[in-house]
């Protein structure tokens, strides 16, 4: 009988034991992903994809000269009904259940901070392969007065396609916005939003630390916009990992988001005039000052001080 009876102890810590391991391989078998976003262009990569964009034939006669990116205050918008296209197997896979998570934000205050949107579990070894979302209301403020912001039909609801992440870790989904390219003054006071985005897995996130500081001239904050580039070594002739304008107002403060340790080079340019170029608007610029620094060598997070 006792020999019955440690059998049947045996085996029930077994079952016990088996258990507990099926429902540990349970809860560590999804990932949480997180969607942040920033602000300017991310060029191409191994894990960016910026979105090609449709011809805007609407641009009136505004489309010769753009000094008024320069007096953007505010550009608020809202978005919403985020979901992600994803497959765990051969096939195309399927669309997640749209979420409902309207959160008005402004863009130029992305040039200083990275903003969390929201986050989902995906399980792990899935592979992410589109993103959609909507951007549904705009409003621009320049020099203290706001105008409401046109959004074409076509371009309110984003989705962006061929992906190709597969999923085994956490990590986030950086949505890049270059909102200096993605408004369009099309009369006196009328503005429509064209969407600019290009977009980046971040995954090995304790491995990710910031770059960020402040620019000077002679000593004091700029007195004029300046747009920044970060590059990956020391070839500029490269297209840049991030690149974003700084508004007069941030001071000459900037924030260029997390990257791997590793070699980075920073370019400043000034003396910015903006130009339509078709549906698209380009910067000309002069080179203020450029530097080539090691990036988590001996601290994690790298702030620069440069000045021209």
């Amino acid at each position: 009988m006792k020999k019955v009876l440690l059998i049947f102890a045996v085996v029930l810590v077994l079952v016990v034991m088996f258990s507990c391991t099926q429902i540990s391989e349970m809860l560590s078998s999804k990932a949480k992903v997180s969607v942040v976003l920033t602000s300017g262009t991310e060029g191409e990569g191994d894990t960016t994809k910026p979105q090609e964009y449709s011809d805007v034939s609407t641009l009136g006669i505004f489309r010769n000269e753009a000094p008024w990116i320069k007096d953007i205050q505010k550009l608020e918008v809202k978005v919403s009904k985020f979901s992600y296209k994803y497959s765990t197997g051969p096939g195309e896979g399927k669309w997640a259940t749209p979420t409902s998570v309207d959160q008005v934000i402004d863009l130029v205050s992305l040039d200083s901070t990275d903003i969390s949107w929201l986050t989902f579990d995906i399980p792990k070894g899935a592979v992410i392969v589109a993103l959609a979302f909507e951007v549904t209301q705009a409003t621009v403020t320049i020099n203290d007065q706001s105008y409401p912001v046109t959004i074409p039909s076509g371009k309110a609801k984003i989705v962006l396609k061929n992906m190709n992440w597969t999923i085994n870790e956490d990590g986030e989904i950086a949505l890049s916005i270059d909102w200096t390219r993605s408004i369009i003054k099309t009369g006196t006071d009328s503005y429509m939003l064209v969407p600019r985005i290009a977009y980046r897995w971040r995954g090995a996130l304790k491995d990710l630390w910031a770059i960020e500081g402040r620019i000077t001239h002679n000593g004091t904050a700029p007195t004029e916009p300046l747009l920044i580039g970060l590059y990956n070594g020391t070839d500029t002739t490269a297209t840049p990992l991030v690149l974003k304008m700084i508004p007069v107002r941030r001071e000459g403060n900037f924030y260029l988001g997390k990257h791997k340790p590793g070699e980075y080079t920073v370019v400043v340019w000034n003396n910015l005039t903006f130009t339509y170029e078709g549906t698209d608007v380009s910067f000309n610029a002069t080179e203020a000052t450029r530097t080539t620094f090691d990036h988590g060598k001996t601290n994690a997070t790298t702030k620069l001080n440069l000045t021209y």
